[in-house]
């Protein structure tokens, strides 16, 4: 039975807090034209970015039923494993490829940007998103021997790869992308703002430590 958008989990649903993951990635992807979203869901962000002004936007969905309801929203839509897929577009078909909370999910995060390079334009940017497990939180557990799996979160059990701030520049800088902006969020119970604001004011100090994810924008040479 297909579920309603508002039935799906809170993670399946723009986050429009101003320093969230969602607003930094819609900043980064800015209005580029034609872009990819890889792990688009049912299209919530894909809607966000043709409102903004890109001209049009193709998906990329492991699940089937999320993936047809994008279809709905963006020009065309894959539905299947991401590293499985024939990528058969023509070079620099994209101004912008998003992959937003998508490498922590696969087997080859490195080879999958770097099948992904030749289809963006020179000068496109790629923007990422993933878990920072050096996070504050995830060190303490390990001091304290708590660590484990969770189903959601920085150690989902569905993430294969698990990056610190310096191993996702080496992969983004190995997959032949310049790394253009780094950024971070570092959310608060509750997505009180202020707090927030000053969550993220006092996680510029040290984002490696302080950001629970990071929000990259690389670009193509």
């Amino acid at each position: 039975m297909t579920q309603a958008p508002e039935a799906l989990p809170s993670y399946l649903h723009l986050n429009e807090r101003p320093h969230g993951g969602h607003a930094k990635q819609l900043e980064m992807i800015g209005r580029a034209g034609r872009v990819l979203d890889v792990g688009c869901s049912w299209g919530y962000l894909a809607r966000e970015m043709l409102a903004r002004g890109n001209s049009s936007v193709v998906g990329m969905e492991l699940d089937p039923e999320l993936g047809g309801r994008a279809r709905e929203v963006c020009e065309e839509v894959l539905i299947g494993d991401v590293e499985e897929q024939e990528l058969a577009w023509e070079p620099e078909s994209f101004d912008a490829v998003l992959c937003g909370d998508v490498i922590e999910h696969l087997r080859g995060p490195e080879d999958f940007l770097r099948r992904l390079r030749p289809f963006i334009r020179p000068g496109g940017r790629l923007v990422v998103s993933t878990p920072n497990v050096a996070n504050w939180s995830n060190r303490l557990a390990l001091l304290a021997g708590n660590w484990r799996y969770t189903e959601v979160g920085i150690v989902a059990h569905t993430h294969f790869f698990l990056f610190t701030k310096r191993t996702l520049e080496e992969t983004l800088t190995a997959a032949g992308y310049e790394i253009e902006r780094f950024d971070f969020t570092a959310p608060v119970p509750g997505g009180w703002r202020p707090l927030e604001a000053l969550a993220h004011a006092v996680g510029r100090l040290r984002p490696s430590f302080f950001g629970y994810q990071f929000v990259v924008a690389a670009r193509r040479p």
